[in-house]
């Protein structure tokens, strides 16, 4: 059975992911009870997989929860979102894409 398959079997779990964070070729899957699991696919692979009206790729190193953004806001570094507490870069290419996506505009 391929990766990706196991991955689409546990979609259903897709509600308790707060984000997935792509470092040095891997992906972090961040849970909301603080579980991090590695899978060996891309955040292109995982967008791919996961319902785009849910999951939206903010920077090119993240691909956020929608419903799990509590907070949007420019600091001096730049525009961040929020999810339980922990600031997210928003890249100035999907900062208006996200604000439409949310309703903010």
């Amino acid at each position: 059975m391929k990766k990706k398959e196991i991955f689409m079997m546990n979609k259903g779990l897709s509600c308790g992911i707060l984000y997935f964070q792509s470092i040095d070729g891997y992906s972090l899957m961040v849970m909301k009870n603080k579980r991090i699991s590695v899978l060996d696919l891309s955040l292109a692979g995982i967008g791919n997989i996961l319902p785009g009206d849910l999951y939206m790729r903010i920077h090119r190193n993240y691909l956020v929860n929608l419903d799990e953004i509590s907070e949007l806001r420019y600091y001096p570094e730049g525009f961040f979102a929020s999810i339980c507490g922990i600031r997210i870069p928003v890249s100035r290419r999907s900062r208006k894409i996200l604000l439409n996506s949310l309703d903010v505009l």
